[in-house]
């Protein structure tokens, strides 16, 4: 133990000397991830009260003057639409346009239904907001519209409308807000990662290529004393970049002044222990990856293109539940990355997690982490390393 922690200290030590590196790291992850959670929230906002204040462009509103009505006393703003509408909607100009048809009034009186239409390009996110609120209202109008005609001819409006839906949403305040907040569980599993990339390629494959690492070996010190040294320092940086970020955002989300969305996002003290509980096991596992990939590259530009692999697996399987819009099972808590963000999400809706499965999602990490480290020492009692090749 004693050559262990003299060869962590080392590693720590060299690393505190590369300021430039720790600072930058340190920096992106306490800024990063609130700086584009700040432009998140400022989106939504954006998007709420250009739902609040729509602006809705009409093209032949003197041909449905009841519909007109209807929409300025749903507080929306009705404007002449331009000649050149259609090439302001694909620019990106104008989000949405009414053009009521010039036989409107006459299928009216003649008992037809009257025709409308919505320009629109839906492409553009910035746009669906108009157009889906644009949309609601004219469904609304219909209905109601519907309804009288029912009444005017001694119908009751429930003859065409049997079906009465009532929602009961069993979503709690925080549930809510889980669907923003799975940002803040794929940018705290991903900088498990980031942590501790620049000290296990530098301990590993820089010192290869320096000659600096052929010294170490032929110390008393055994591979696999030297190899737990460095992943020791290497992980103790990484749980250092991982508790920054979370507190980045912890700090963000409790005091700064984010614009109002309607949801109230729940992330203080008690969510952060649990997201560092849940992401000891990667803290752990990453930097041991991290050390065999660069053990066995020659180059440290070899190693940063090795890696590159491991950063993309990592942000591809959380992506990929996401979209897969499914259920997780149960043994999902057994494969790494997966099972971290399956947790991450459900410590970020609010539920129970229970400490056996808590413990199950510890278990494949640490013995991948293990093997990894018997891998970089068995590679490290290799003449041929010595040799340079």
């Amino acid at each position: 133990m004693h050559r262990i922690f003299t060869v962590a200290a080392k590693e720590i030590i060299d690393t505190l000397r590369d300021r430039r590196t720790m600072l930058v790291t340190l920096a992106t992850a306490a800024l990063a991830g609130p700086i584009f959670l700040v432009l998140i929230f400022n989106m939504m906002a954006q998007q709420s009260e250009r739902a609040r204040d729509l602006v809705l462009p009409v093209q032949g509103a003197e041909h449905a003057s009841a519909l007109i009505a209807f929409l300025e006393r749903e507080q929306v703003k009705v404007v002449p639409a331009p000649a050149d509408f259609e090439a302001r909607i694909r620019a990106g100009e104008l989000a949405v346009v009414l053009v009521v048809d010039p036989r409107f009034a006459d299928d009216v009186k003649a008992g037809k239904a009257g025709i409308v239409r919505l320009v629109h390009d839906r492409s553009r996110d910035r746009a669906r907001v108009s157009i889906d609120q644009a949309e609601a209202l004219l469904r609304a109008y219909n209905a109601q519209w519907g309804r009288m005609r029912l009444l005017l001819r001694g119908v009751a409006p429930e003859v065409g409308s049997p079906l009465e839906v009532r929602t009961v949403n069993l979503a709690t305040p925080q549930q809510s807000g889980a669907l923003v907040l799975f940002l803040v569980a794929y940018y705290g599993l991903f900088a498990s990662i980031m942590g501790g990339m620049a000290v296990a390629l530098d301990t590993t494959a820089g010192e290869r290529e320096r000659a600096s690492l052929e010294p170490l070996l032929t110390t008393p010190a055994s591979t696999l004393e030297l190899v737990t040294g460095k992943w020791l320092a290497t992980t103790l940086f990484n749980g250092i970049v991982v508790a920054v970020t979370l507190a980045g955002f912890w700090a963000t989300l409790s005091f700064a002044p984010l614009p109002p969305v309607g949801i109230p996002f729940l992330f203080g003290a008690k969510e952060l222990g649990r997201f560092l509980a849940i992401l000891l096991p990667m803290i752990a596992l990453l930097p041991a990856i991290l050390l065999w990939v660069g053990a066995r590259a020659r180059t440290y530009k070899e190693a940063q293109a090795n890696v590159s692999v491991l950063l993309f697996v990592v942000a591809l399987v959380p992506a990929i539940q996401l979209f897969a819009q499914r259920r997780e099972p149960d043994w999902i808590a057994l494969v790494p990355v997966s099972g971290q963000y399956a947790l991450l999400n459900r410590a970020l809706r609010g539920e129970a997690i229970p400490l056996l499965e808590l413990a199950v999602s510890w278990a494949v990490p640490v013995g991948l982490a293990v093997l990894a480290l018997a891998g970089v020492a068995r590679l490290w009692s290799r003449e041929s390393v010595l040799a340079g090749k």
